[in-house]
């Protein structure tokens, strides 16, 4: 297996010029009205349309969080919010698979310079889903690195990937079982197209298999290493803190932006058209009426709360990365308390509104209904579930061993 020395590594030529946070937001409120003509697509096909990536490429907003030497923007987990809250105002699926794909690529960027050059180093504009569900793999140490196999369900994005990073159990004799990261290209793993869904359908989030796989060593890196942000090989390479970051802490905030700003979305949208709308048997303006008033109150008031939590933690999370300060355990089942409780504020929110919405509201062509349900179905993904994630916090408060299990 030939493997080229980090020596040999060149800078990919900047084929566009780095976006600042503002000028993502533009380009994401710009595309609005057209993801939310194709919403209806993107479920009925299953994926993310052709269309709607290839705009998302061409507008420098997949190279959000991409390191700047190979033509990424490095911009970090605020503005990632932003752009998604912008483009959940469209389609919450969309706004799914590209905070995935987006946030990946500062994954990427956590990795050995041999890696990224590997996915980035003939075309800058490749993406990433992933597989996390480290049971799902079996990895054999072999010389120069593993064979790996294995089939992990909700590659969300995978249609528009030509990588999978994919977590896997080492097999090491004498040992216990080790948890890793891999990157596989796309000539080693086959998607299943097996997603098909009652929320989120548009994402696209098959199953994806690997058979007996070779994995060079510097395209693995172990989950304890991800998981402290301590001596992640990214973090030597660039100043930018953001690869420093513990991810799996970040990858929590990750997951809670979509819920928040399609919650978000829908109060917009829904305060919006009380404005306008008459009961269609009294003719009563429903903006008069004290139920929808305190419903669209209590709705606002859950998003306001979710928002703010999300951000001031991630904040401290980026001031801790800015620092090279690593946070606590305590305070990690914290966070993950926090966007947790986040994700069902933010369900909350949609909930009080649904009755308010009359029959209409139901209708497959109003854009309520889909949002209804992608955020029931965001809401369900592991690392936003209450149960698991208060039950840690409470084992920890409690002077118990906490069960976090799944990305601490």
């Amino acid at each position: 297996m030939n493997i080229r020395s980090i020596a040999s590594v060149k800078p990919v030529p900047l084929a566009r010029k780095r976006l600042t946070a503002q000028e993502a937001v533009q380009h994401a409120a710009a595309m609005v009205p057209r993801l939310a003509e194709r919403a209806a697509e993107a479920e009925r096909i299953r994926r993310i349309p052709q269309a709607t990536i290839d705009e998302l490429h061409e507008t420098g907003l997949m190279r959000l969080m991409q390191p700047a030497r190979f033509g990424g923007s490095e911009l970090g987990l605020d503005a990632l919010m932003n752009v998604v809250t912008e483009i959940a105002k469209g389609c919450t699926s969309t706004a799914w698979v590209y905070s995935n794909l987006a946030s990946h690529s500062w994954n990427i960027g956590q990795f050995d310079l041999r890696a990224q050059e590997d996915v980035w180093g003939t075309d800058a504009d490749a993406l990433a889903a992933t597989g996390l569900a480290f049971p799902c793999g079996r990895a054999t140490p072999v010389e120069g690195g593993y064979k790996l196999s294995g089939k992990w369900p909700f590659a969300s994005g995978i249609d528009a990937s030509t990588w999978m990073l994919v977590g896997a159990m080492t097999e090491l004799p004498g040992r216990a079982p080790e948890r890793r990261f891999f990157l596989v290209p796309q000539t080693q793993f086959r998607s299943l197209d097996n997603w098909d869904t009652y929320g989120l359908t548009g994402t696209g989030s098959h199953d994806v298999e690997v058979k007996e796989a070779f994995v060079p060593d510097h395209r693995s890196v172990s989950a304890e290493v991800f998981a402290a942000g301590q001596n992640l090989p990214g973090a030597t390479l660039y100043e930018n803190p953001l690869y420093a970051m513990p991810t799996f802490a970040a990858f929590a905030y990750v997951l809670s932006i979509v819920p928040i700003a399609t919650s978000k979305a829908v109060v917009e949208q829904f305060t919006a058209a009380m404005r306008v709308r008459a009961s269609t048997y009294t003719g009563t303006r429903v903006a008069e009426l004290s139920s929808v008033q305190a419903r669209i109150a209590e709705a606002a008031a859950c998003v306001e709360f979710a928002e703010t939590v999300v951000r001031r933690d991630w904040q401290e999370l980026e001031a801790e990365a800015n620092q090279r300060r690593y946070p606590s355990m305590e305070t990690k089942l914290r966070w993950k308390r926090n966007v947790a409780f986040a994700a069902q504020l933010a369900v909350r929110a949609v909930d009080v509104l649904m009755p308010a919405a009359g029959a209409g509201g139901l209708s497959k062509s109003a854009a309520l209904q889909r949002q209804f349900r992608d955020l029931h179905a965001a809401s369900s993904h592991i690392g936003l579930t209450w149960d698991v994630h208060a039950a840690a916090y409470g084992q920890s408060a409690l002077g118990l061993q906490p069960n976090a299990g799944f990305l601490l």
